[in-house]
């Protein structure tokens, strides 16, 4: 996709770049229920709202699993 504004979905390893995370503890998030993904044709994505609500934590300093 193009524009990052327009965007709805990241894949997990795009939302990870995007928090500064390794995509492997997205992965363990989305297991443990703390992320909310969608899985559309066998591929992971991660709803934009999420990684806004992750980045507003880290930006707040708070845990962003708290």
């Amino acid at each position: 996709m193009a524009n990052d504004e327009a965007r709805e979905l990241f894949t997990v390893p795009e939302a990870a770049k995007e928090l500064g995370k390794p995509p492997m503890t997205l992965y363990r998030w989305i297991e443990s229920s703390k992320l909310i993904a969608i899985r559309v044709g066998g591929i992971l994505f991660v709803p934009k709202s999420e990684v806004e609500r992750l980045k507003n934590k880290q930006a707040t300093g708070g845990t962003p699993m708290a």
